[in-house]
Order: structure tokens, then sequence, then C-alpha cells
């Protein structure tokens, strides 16, 4: 490859890329283009010439010139150099060429055509067989890969896909179902829950799933401090009646428990391996196969104790936002914006994600949120239908709740700049300048500046300041934020998102609320815990929410819109409620490309 990239960089050096012509060019000039001695030009020169990339001609004598004659055909060289970037993982390194300035546009045409038939579905033939590939970009990389400590629900994807639970919540069928256990029974106080694991059960290395795994997952939240610590707190002690048989003696009646069980958190890690994010071992249908800074591969496990995945491997290159030679290829991967148009041969899936976004304010924090008048302003300012009609290429509509289906239940009457006004003239603000912290994306930038040309109107004063997935979780984001604009995405499990939302350190609910607020919402959940009826636990989690609204703890913003555009030749397309597609569940009529 370093011959290549010499070559290529003596092109891009170059004035005249035409096959067969020549050209006159001195060793000096080569040197400056090269960055190195005229010694290492002339072997270099040798070198490409016996390659059969050029022709040399040295000029012998005052006034001869040297000349260089390209010999290969350099859309061919490109092509083969791009392709081996995209084989090798760079993915970065092939976007800044199809981004170089100085290509000609007749190759950035190739690589373009080149990169755009490698996006979506792919078959290419390995050692004994061909393997059907499925190829997903992403705009920006992975934040964590630790079910201990994981807070976006792409990575909650991708981790499921890796690592499985004893349990999982079925959304459809609103009960929870058999996975690495297959039974589990509790006794009649409810403090003592029996969980059988399957025979069988094989992990990524190797070897048996066993009891002495699950116990060390609990351990495992308990000593690194997780924000899912919480969920085990209860437990006192595990107990193993053989290898497959294991009960968690709890501390307290939990009628909860088994929402706890299925969560991410409790993805059952192997107790003689050391955690790696690079090398995570599950019991999933797919295992990690390769996780660099600029792509993750997944490859179906064969020794999956369920049915094996139809797909091959499922790749995940981190691309940058789409730029000059880059267009976007819209296929029927969920990480689409929702904002294009629908291409031809594709399909659309539109749905409401159950969460929303909203804006928290600071009770941690000295400073003027903690006034209700301000709060109140702040209230009437960000008009609901106003937001979400700005927003409608991402909004499904007005939120009063991260539940969908309480909101729609609910009015939004239009409030007017001149009631905020009133309301701020009586609050404690004097004009000072707050700092608004926002996630990243475009839906953000827009919220944002939306929410501050409102504020401006009216006096208020906001600086913007952008989280990244580096220091989202920082100390300094409690420190210097008075306000966050965030989404919140629920899983599956509802009851649970909900627990999430107010009791994991990563929410920004959980990390703004004051010690006081903290303990009342505590006492609540605490109640939650003890009642056995589902829609009377969620009647209760929706009332933390209504004595949220009474005191404008948060501002509800909109329900986010979510729109998937998939090949027809899909089949078994199966979304969570993050909106991302079950890989060990798709296949493929037939693929459009090979490579």
């Amino acid at each position: 490859m370093k011959s290549q990239e010499h070559f290529m960089q003596m092109l891009f050096g170059l004035s005249e890329w035409e096959m067969n012509r020549e050209q006159s060019i001195s060793v000096d000039a080569l040197s400056e283009i090269l960055c190195c001695t005229p010694r290492n030009v002339k072997l270099i020169l040798r070198k490409w010439e016996n390659e059969g990339l050029l022709r040399w001609k040295a000029g012998v004598g005052r006034g001869n010139h040297s000349t260089l004659t390209i010999l290969c055909d350099t859309s061919h060289f490109f092509r083969s150099y791009f392709k081996k970037l995209l084989s090798d993982g760079k993915i970065g390194e092939a976007i800044e060429l199809i981004q170089n300035k100085k290509l000609p546009p007749r190759i950035k045409r190739l690589l373009q055509q080149i990169w755009d038939s490698q996006i979506g579905f792919v078959s290419e033939q390995g050692e004994s067989a061909s393997l059907d590939v499925l190829r997903i970009p992403r705009p920006r990389g992975f934040s964590v890969l630790d079910p201990a400590f994981v807070a976006v629900a792409a990575e909650s994807h991708f981790l499921h896909q890796m690592c499985h639970r004893l349990v999982y919540f079925d959304q459809e069928q609103e009960t929870f179902l058999p996975e690495l256990a297959h039974a589990w029974e509790c006794n009649a106080e409810m403090t003592a829950w029996t969980f059988y694991l399957r025979k069988g059960v094989r992990f990524h290395h190797g070897r048996i799933l066993t009891g002495k795994d699950v116990e060390y997952t609990v351990q495992r939240l308990r000593e690194l401090d997780s924000p899912y610590r919480w969920q085990m707190e209860d437990v006192e002690w595990i107990e193993h009646q053989n290898e497959r048989i294991i009960t968690f003696h709890l501390r307290q009646p939990n009628h909860f428990f088994l929402h706890l069980v299925g969560s991410i958190a409790m993805s059952i890690l192997p107790h003689d391996v050391a955690f790696s994010q690079r090398a995570i071992v599950g019991t999933g249908p797919f295992r990690m196969a390769e996780y660099t800074d600029e792509r993750l591969i997944l490859e179906a496990f064969d020794e999956y104790y369920r049915e094996r995945a139809v797909l091959d491997r499922v790749e995940i290159w981190i691309v940058p936002e789409p730029g000059d030679g880059c267009s976007e290829q819209l296929y029927q991967l969920p990480h689409q914006e929702p904002q294009h148009e629908s291409v031809s041969g594709s399909e659309n899936l539109v749905f409401e994600e159950i969460g929303c976004h909203y804006l928290a304010f600071n009770f941690r924090r000295q400073g003027v949120q903690h006034d209700f008048a301000f709060r109140k302003a702040m209230r009437l300012l960000v008009d609901r239908k106003q937001l979400s009609e700005v927003l409608s290429k991402y909004s499904y509509g007005p939120a009063g709740s991260f539940l969908p289906r309480k909101s729609a239940t609910m009015t939004f009457p239009s409030s007017s700049l001149e009631e905020a006004a009133a309301w701020l003239r009586r609050s404690s603000y004097r004009g000072e300048t707050l700092s608004l912290f926002i996630s990243e994306g475009q839906l953000f930038e827009e919220e944002a500046a939306w929410i501050c040309s409102r504020c401006e109107q009216i006096g208020i004063q906001i600086k913007v300041v952008r989280m990244t997935k580096a220091n989202f979780l920082s100390e300094h984001v409690d420190r210097e934020a008075d306000m966050a604009v965030m989404g919140e995405v629920l899983q599956n499990d509802i009851e649970l998102g909900l627990f999430e939302v107010y009791k994991n350190k990563c929410t920004m609910v959980h990390r703004f609320m004051d010690d006081d607020r903290r303990a009342l919402i505590d006492r609540h959940l605490s109640v939650v815990l003890q009642m056995t009826d589902r829609e009377e636990r969620l009647h209760a989690l929706v009332q933390i929410e209504d004595t949220l609204n009474e005191d404008i703890g948060l501002l509800f913003h909109f329900h986010m819109k979510r729109v998937d555009r998939f090949h027809p030749a899909l089949q078994g397309f199966v979304t969570d409620s993050y909106g991302w597609v079950d890989f060990s569940k798709l296949w493929v009529k037939s693929f459009v490309t090979t490579l």
C-alpha cells in the first residue's frame, strides 16, 4: 500500500494524468511532491518503472529536461486502491479519497459508484461459499458497548445481537419470554426468584453457560458502580442449586424483578474472560469479529442455541455526515434521517418512537432555574404545537409525557410570548446568560436554534453548548449546564424504561434532580415495585410525570418520528422500540451487488 500511496501522492502533484502523454518534471520537483530526498525519488521511480506504472527519462546535459510518462490507467489504479481501503476497513481514508478536491470528476464518480455498491446488502465469496452481508453506514462512532454502562439506544441494540439475558420482554404479547432461562418461578412472598438455565448454551469462546456467569454479571454491576446497579440492590445473596439452577434471594418482596433481570444491563457475560469492549464475548446470534474506530463487524455464531442467523455478517461502517463527494444512500437502514425523500426501489416504514424530546432544568446547580416563575416562562415560550410543526420532519406530535398514548389524550393550547414575558418579569431573572447543553445531531441544532430565537424575543440570553459522546457523562455537564435538551427512547419494556428515566445515572432527568426531588421519586418508585398489576404500575409511573408537569420540572417537547427505508427484497423485517432491525431475523431474496 505504501508504494500505491506514494504514486497517488505524485499524481495529485501533477497537472497531467493522461495515459502515454510525456510531461517534463525534475527530480527536485518530484522530491518536493513526495516529501523525500532526490536519492529516494530515483529509487521510487525505478520501482514504479518495474511495476509498469510509468516511464522515466532522466535529462542528461544542460537544457535537457527529465520527462515522465504515465503508463497505467489511473481509473483502474484508483479503483483498485479504493477497494483495498474498503476491504482493509480503512473507511475514513476511503471517504477522504472520494472527497479529495484534486481528484478528477470522472474518477470521483467511479469511486462513488463503488462506495454506493458496497452499502446495504452485498454478496461476498467466502472460502467455500458465498456470504450474505449487510453493511450499515453510521455517521458517528459508538459511545459505550458495555452492558454495565450502555446509555444509547443503538448501542443497546448491538449488544443484544451479541449478548442475551435470562428473559426478555415481548412488546406484542406484553409478557416475558424465555431467553437464557427456559423457565422460572418465585416463592409466595416474591423474595426468592429461581431461574432454570437452558442446557448447552455456548458462549462465543466455546464454554457452556452456567449459573456462575449469571452471578458474575450481577457482581460486576455492583463492583463497577454501574448506573444500573440499583436494579440488583435488592439481591441479598445468590444460591446455586447446581450449574443450571440459580436462585436470587431478595431483601424485600419485589414483584418487578423479572423486569430487572430482563434489562440490557443483565446481558450475561462469561466469568472466565476479562471484559473488553473491543472483544465482547456473549451468547447471542452474532459474535464480535472486529471493532475499530472505523467499523464494527458482527459474524453469525454457528453454535447459537437458537436458529442460526441467515445473514452471515453485519458490518457497521463509521462514516462522516454526508458532504461533498459522499452522496447519501437510502436503503433499508434504520439510521437514516427522516427528512429525505423516498428513493426508487425502497419501501418506507414510518412509526412513532416511545419516548420524547424534552428540556431538563439542572436543579443541582445554583441559578434562576430554581424559580418557578422562570420555568413557567420557559414552558410558555416553548409552544409545543409550534415546535412540533417547525420540526415536522422529525416530530410525530407534541408531547406531555414520555408515553405517546398518554400525550394523545392531552390538549396543548397555544401560548404567547407576551404571557411568557409576563411570567419572566415576575421571576428573579436579571439578564444573565444561561447555558443550554444539547446532544449531537442536526435535529438538536434546529431544536436549540428555535428555542434560542424564542428566548431572545423576550430577553433571555442563551449560550448553546454542544455535548459529544466523549463528554456526555462528564461531571462538567452536571456542573456547568443550566438546562439541557435531550431525547429519551424507551425500550420494549416500557415500565422498566420509565424506571430507567428516573433511576439511571446516565439520564439528564436523574442527573439534574436535586436531593429532595430524587427522594420524592424514589419513594414513589419503591411503592411501584410492590404492585402486582401491570396497569396499576403504569398508572403509578405516569403519576410521577404528572408531578413533574405540575412543578414544571421538565418541559416535554415532542414525540419522535422514525422513518426506516428498506429494500423490497428484505424479509424478516422486525424492529425493536429503538427502531433497529433484529439482524438475526433478516434474510434477502436476492442481492443487488457483489464485491
